[in-house]
């Protein structure tokens, strides 16, 4: 498709900055012109930023994300575009012998131009682009130009010129909507599409762009690699490099190094000469005596220290770098465990076991610019109230911004590092490994100072897409397995290793750990449980089933899709579109057979509504399918933290870790997240703040044994505590018997508390069959107690006594500040129940449970300014049994009238049954 013919008239803008004494840098963020390459459109666009977004700020398209605009704008992929604009050098900067491009992302293949000469291409989105552009520039008026080729052609021509042979897959599954070989070009891989997310390829300058100017040197990055002392009475030392870089010189350069830790009181001075090379580098080793240490969230405080670098050459000019360090200590341990029954696979921090529990991050956007602090901080904070450590920063997204990393050193949660490469071959050509060796270099540098950044993963998936014959690579395993160790390991893992090795990385995800590398870098089983970390994906079995579930030593994926919000697709849909097979349900459904596999895992244990194409049981299904993925995920995160201290008789379990797969969205879709786009949370999430508890009781049914496990993240052990075993008809508040049971538990561990016949404990409980009842769990300690965790033993079409209309209320609201109290009012037990506030936006303290007590307080914290009455217009409450969606009664007249028809139907009622 053609683009459509605009053209307006826009304004030249120009930086000035006067020198002084020290680097001087011209920040070229802000306004540019955008141009198409048929002249047919120029607007100004605002840096950093994307063609799209420009586009739309125009008034030129719409929302990308509305309907089907992803295909109806696809002509913007196509079309090359130029984003350029002035600056000025002032007469004073003219004489300095160093003046360098500092691009730190170009998106994707473009040709940078200054006074119409070209100075360097770009093919990386990853890497930051240096250009030495003295020779090019004027004092005065300067233009600067960034002509960028579509990311799709080039990709296709990539493709087209590798004639050895293919590098599979040439295009994912026709379901994804997507574009073909993104393989082939060094950019974002799920912006060509992916199973949750769309194809927008997007093109621009997608992080800062500025000028530098300098005489002698200016400090272009350090990295401070804290390290455990072996000095009596220090526990730290501070390993830290500065990188320099000394442009046009072809002289040595005098200088002297200032180092200093206010916080801590030091300062280290040293003089330098620095040979004229590319980076030339400034290494020193000291003791830090009084450093805290920096610990994951629920371990300690996260301490971290602001070191100045500073260097001042002969000249007297001034350059200076400040990084953020926290002190902490990395080991994974891969241990043999006795008679070759395998090998654990878990993380150190600081000397203590970790058990790891969280979500896989993919990116928060498709257009970069859009990603604000403000969001981050949001999900970040969702992450954390969620009881989470972990996060794993999936490889086909992005090496995320440096705000990112911040937010995660401050709040203590771990990151999980993957390369960006995922679900594919790649090339290996010369150019394409040359590209990726300098990438790596760059994002290790750029992120080693980070305490949060834990892990490295080479790669997601290539291992066992290799292994397990994907993509067709069985007829020549021996050519894909060779460019898969020349990529991941004499490349990526080589140039890791080279430049620092303070914590872990793994060839793969998932991998067989010491064992992939014991058989060739290639396991015969990358998914084998006894090693390293799996990805298990399961939706043809019924997922409370316990027993599909394997015991490995660390899940780091594993998932179900369910629906985002009503109050979420009617944001970028129409009404028509809002029945759960329509058109753009189904074209906003990327993953194969997804909404048939949602409704084979909810069809186990609910009833569909019928029929299901209409916009109340459309409603009716986006609250069945959150139960479901909630539940299904709940019960597969529980299962591994209740195997995370024992083995079974096949030597399986020990499993540290459990990372589900996904914490956030990148847009509306059926999808596997917790929490949709924008930061809204999904019923998991709600769930997944429980079953992440510190302490938690978990129980599971299996061939009529009832079994309830005790799991302390505590780092103190648990002594005298109190297992609280309830059983409750689905007809009363009371619950039929109650058994406690005193127990000791060891710090940071699992173990079985209750072992009973599961008919035996039903019938001392009154139950008449397992359709009858269901369990609760708590924990009772010295000082608090878990939360009650459920288990239904039976299917909710099969529950016997459930009420079906629990005649729910909402009988009280009243806010402070920014928080909003509601009190529930309920006739009966009422499972999943469910409060929403359409668009606005927060989170409640509780949401999804099952209502044990006639009134249930809940409190909304609110992310943004809201009167009480705009909460009360929009709040609504429904459960699994509920008639109705309930709304706040807001006045006199309200309850009148709500009671003159509850009257009413009772009559009705009487007369027809007489």
């Amino acid at each position: 498709m053609t683009s459509p013919v605009y053209c307006c008239h826009v304004l030249v803008y120009s930086t000035l900055i006067m020198y002084t004494v020290g680097e001087v840098k011209i920040d070229l963020n802000g306004k540019w012109i955008l141009e198409d390459e048929n002249g047919t459109i120029s607007v100004t666009a605002v840096i950093p930023g994307s063609v799209h977004t420009a586009l739309m700020s125009k008034g030129i398209i719409g929302d990308p994300y509305f309907r089907f605009n992803d295909l109806e704008y696809r002509w913007i992929v196509y079309t090359n575009w130029t984003f350029s604009r002035t600056f000025e050098i002032s007469g004073g900067t003219g004489s300095l012998s160093t003046v360098l491009l500092v691009c730190d992302g170009l998106d994707t293949v473009s040709s940078v131009y200054i006074n119409g000469q070209c100075v360097g291409k770009s093919d990386n989105m990853f890497l930051r682009y240096i250009y030495n552009i003295k020779k090019y520039v004027n004092p005065g008026n300067n233009t600067i130009k960034i002509k960028f080729e579509s990311p799709v052609s080039y990709a296709s021509k990539q493709a087209a010129a590798h004639q050895k042979y293919d590098v599979p897959p040439d295009c994912n599954p026709p379901e994804y909507q997507g574009f073909c070989h993104p393989n082939y070009i060094r950019k974002e891989q799920c912006s060509f599409s992916w199973d949750w997310g769309p194809a927008f390829a997007p093109v621009g300058i997608w992080r800062n762009i500025s000028i530098e100017l300098f005489q002698a040197a200016a400090i272009r990055d350090v990295v401070a690699i804290p390290i455990s002392s072996s000095s009596p009475n220090i526990t730290w030392s501070l390993n830290l490099t500065a990188y320099l870089e000394t442009g046009s010189t072809s002289k040595s350069i005098k200088g002297t190094f200032v180092i200093n830790i206010p916080e801590l009181g030091i300062m280290k001075e040293s003089s330098v000469v620095l040979k004229p090379e590319s980076y030339p580098t400034h290494n020193i080793l000291f003791d830090v005596p009084k450093a805290e240490t920096w610990w994951p969230i629920g371990y300690g405080n996260q301490h971290l220290y602001m070191v100045s670098v500073k260097f001042t050459s002969m000249f007297g000019e001034v350059s200076t770098k400040n990084v953020t360090v926290g002190f902490r200590k990395v080991q994974l341990v891969q241990d043999a465990l006795p008679g070759d029954t395998g090998n654990t696979f878990y993380f150190r921090i600081n000397g203590q076991y970790i058990f790891m529990k969280g979500a896989n991050w993919i990116p928060v956007d498709a257009f970069q610019e859009r990603v604000t602090m403000e969001r981050l901080e949001n999900l970040f904070q969702s992450a954390v109230d969620a009881n989470m450590n972990t996060l794993r920063v999936w490889g086909g997204g992005i090496y995320e911004k440096d705000e990112f990393y911040q937010l995660a050193d401050e709040k203590g949660i771990l990151i999980w590092q993957d390369m960006m490469f995922a679900c594919a071959m790649y090339p290996t050509g010369d150019e394409f490994l040359s590209t990726v060796d300098k990438e790596v270099e760059y994002q290790v540098r750029r992120l080693s100072n980070h305490p949060s950044v834990v892990a490295w993963g080479a790669n997601n998936e290539n291992e066992g897409a290799l292994r397990q014959n994907w993509y067709g690579t069985d007829s020549n395993f021996s050519l894909y397995k060779a460019d898969y160790v020349k990529l991941y390991i004499t490349t990526v893992r080589l140039r890791y290793l080279q430049q620092y090795n303070h914590v872990p990385i793994l060839s793969s995800s998932p991998s067989n750990g010491v064992k992939t590398e014991q058989e060739g870098w290639v396991a015969k089983n990358p998914a084998d449980p006894l090693y390293g970390d799996v990805h298990y994906y399961n939706y043809s079995e019924d997922c409370w089933n316990v027993s599909i579930y394997e015991k490995p030593r660390f899940a780091s994926e594993y998932g179900y899709q369910s629906l985002p919000s009503f109050s979420a697709m009617a944001n970028i849909s129409e009404s028509s579109d809002w029945e759960f097979n329509s058109n753009f349900s189904l074209h906003r459904q990327h993953h194969p057979k997804g909404n048939s596999q949602m409704l084979s895992m909810i069809k186990k244990h609910f009833t569909i509504p019928q029929p299901i194409d209409s916009v109340t049981d459309y409603k009716n299904m986006i609250y069945l399918t959150q139960i479901s993925q909630a539940m299904c995920i709940k019960i597969e995160t529980e299962h591994y933290r209740r195997h995370q201290s024992d083995l079974d008789k096949n030597n399986k379990g020990l499993t540290r870790g459990a990372l589900y797969w996904q914490l956030n969205d990148i847009w509306q879709a059926p999808t596997w997240a917790s929490t949709e786009y924008g930061g809204k949370w999904k019923m998991l999430h709600y769930f997944a703040k429980d079953f992440f508890e510190q302490v938690l009781a978990s129980g599971f049914v299996v061939d009529g044994q009832l079994s309830v496990y005790v799991i302390s993240d505590l780092v103190t052990p648990l002594v005298n505590a109190m297992l609280i075993v309830k059983i409750w008809s689905w007809d009363n508040f009371t619950p039929r018997l109650t058994q406690n049971i005193t127990f000791d538990l060891e710090a940071q561990s699992s173990a079985l508390v209750l072992s009973v016949d599961g008919g035996n404990i039903l019938a001392k409980g009154g139950c008449k069959s397992w359709n009858a009842c269901f369990f609760t769990f708590e924990v009772m300690m010295e000082n608090s107690t878990a939360s009650a965790n459920p288990l239904f033993i039976s299917s909710f079409f099969d529950a016997e006594g459930l009420v079906q209309d629990p005649h729910l209320q909402i009988k009280k609201i009243t806010q402070e500040a920014g928080t909003f109290m509601i009190e529930i009012e309920s006739s009966s037990i009422a499972p999943f129940m469910w409060l929403d506030v359409g668009n606005i936006q927060g989170r409640f303290s509780q949401n999804g449970f099952i209502q044990l007590q006639p009134i249930v307080a809940v409190e909304f914290y609110a992310w943004e300014d809201v009167s009480l009455h705009r909460f009360q217009q929009a709040l609504t409450l429904r459960s699994l049994t509920s008639k109705t969606t309930i709304r706040m009664l807001s006045t006199f007249y309200d309850q009148v009238y709500v009671y003159v028809v509850y009257l009413l139907k009772l009559l009705i009622n009487t007369f027809y049954f007489v």
